[in-house]
């Protein structure tokens, strides 16, 4: 018998939802940084797992770990392995994601799940849960693991401690971590004596968020304090303990109080950014643009040849586009993780500058409002359009049409590149671009935006 294991992807999603039907569609989480796989067998799912990353309750919501929100495997194929195996790759994940626990919970009516539990090395603890959708608590249990130990990689705190160490005469000590991932090591600590929170980058390349902290400090670009600077790790402020500042939540993307507050954060960004004289060094999106990514597209995606190949017949005349419209600074990775908000919601500003370079206001503003609510991305657009009036006297309604045209179409090409260059499987946010070039319509776009 032989049992293959695979993401869950639309297809075996919609195989799964066949077979065992809506509720267990529903337990399944596709997102980014989620984990869901599936045993195969003859092309048929036969069991599958998912869990994502879930705050902890109050009054350690700031601490996360991860939850096995469903596992299942057909009566004829268990005690052939299925499920330890569904287990272990599920703490691989979360060990690799920086994780310190692995959670389940089952109602105390499935008393077979507890030997197996037990056997994988969880311990039990009684829980009740209230489920909304029935109006009812029901009575079961936890399963819990604890995966890493508080500092898992000794010898990065020793790099870190050096290297904080040549920046500050202060200490740093107790460490905890809260992330490891792809080289970036982020933990809580004591930074003399202080609740801070350290990040170190074993990459030379990912080291440039040190360097752009410094740059916004200096053209008084607000961001979230910053203790120490070394050349590969900085120690900021613990927002988490902050009497002022709390982190950004999903809900704040629907509220037009903070979308005006993070308004008023991107105007002086890009107000200042414009003055940056080492603005056109900087990291740009579309300079991924060359030959040989295109070429890497049309071998990876062969879809999308005719677009490629026009492409690659008008590389000068496509560059001489998107160099055209004025450059300032952009954040580029906007999303609720990666903001903080005044707890009077009268300011706002973002953090995490790893992606930090140049581009158009325009593509900031696409990134913003592409995430938000419609009210809320109005407040926003408004807001800052609002300030740039007062400031000027005039709207940019013809430098910003020109942006869009511009983004509107080089946006897309981007992502694109992004997901068939540098990711190992084609990410959620790069479908929408794919299917344009699919069908054509991003090719009548591009035909529009040169000839």
């Amino acid at each position: 018998m032989q049992i293959i294991y695979k993401k869950i992807d639309s297809v075996l999603l919609e195989k799964i939802y066949i077979k065992y039907g809506e509720t267990a569609k529903n337990h399944i989480h596709t997102e980014n940084g989620d984990y869901s796989v599936a045993s195969v067998y003859e092309d048929t799912p036969v069991g599958f797992i998912s869990a994502y990353t879930r705050n902890l309750a109050a009054p350690i919501g700031d601490e996360k770990d991860a939850y096995i929100d469903i596992i299942e495997v057909d009566a004829a194929y268990r005690r052939a392995g299925i499920a330890a195996e569904f287990v272990a790759r599920a703490e691989e994940w979360a060990k690799k994601a920086g994780l310190l626990q692995i959670r389940a919970w089952s109602s105390q009516d499935k008393t077979e799940a507890i030997p197996m539990w037990r056997d994988f090395g969880y311990g039990l603890c009684p829980a009740k849960i209230w489920l909304e959708r029935h109006n009812m608590t029901v009575d079961g249990y936890y399963a819990v693991k604890q995966l890493n130990p508080v500092n898992p990689y000794p010898y990065i705190t020793k790099l870190i401690k050096q290297d904080i160490k040549n920046a500050s005469a202060k200490s740093i000590q107790n460490f905890r971590l809260i992330r490891a991932k792809n080289g970036v090591y982020v933990y809580r600590c004591l930074y003399g004596g202080v609740p801070a929170v350290v990040k170190y980058f074993d990459k030379e390349g990912d080291r440039r968020e040190i360097m752009n902290y410094r740059l916004l400090a200096q053209h008084e670009i607000p961001t979230i304090q910053t203790f120490a600077l070394g050349e590969a790790a900085f120690v900021m402020e613990d927002i988490s303990v902050s009497g002022d500042w709390r982190l950004g939540a999903p809900e704040d993307l629907a509220d037009a109080g903070v979308a005006e507050s993070l308004a008023r954060w991107y105007f002086t960004f890009h107000e200042n950014g414009t003055a940056v004289p080492e603005l056109m060094t900087l990291y740009f999106e579309y300079d991924s643009f060359t030959e040989e990514n295109f070429h890497t597209v049309i071998r990876k995606f062969p879809e999308s040849k005719e677009l490629f190949r026009f492409l690659l017949a008008r590389c000068g005349r496509l560059r001489e586009l998107i160099y055209t419209p004025s450059f300032t600074l952009t954040y580029n990775d906007f999303y609720w993780v990666n903001f903080v908000v005044r707890k009077d919601k009268t300011a706002a500003m973002m953090f995490d500058y790893n992606l930090l370079g140049k581009g158009y206001r325009y593509s900031d503003f696409r990134n913003v409002c592409s995430s938000m609510s419609a009210a809320a991305g109005a407040a926003f657009t408004g807001a800052y359009n609002r300030l740039y009036v007062e400031k000027y006297g005039r709207a940019r309604t013809e430098a910003e049409e020109y942006e869009r045209k511009i983004d509107d179409v080089a946006g897309d090409i981007f992502q694109i590149i992004l997901a068939f260059t540098e990711k190992a499987e084609i990410p959620k946010w790069a479908e929408s671009s794919i299917e344009k070039a699919k069908n054509g319509t991003l090719l009548t776009k591009v035909r529009q935006l040169i000839l």
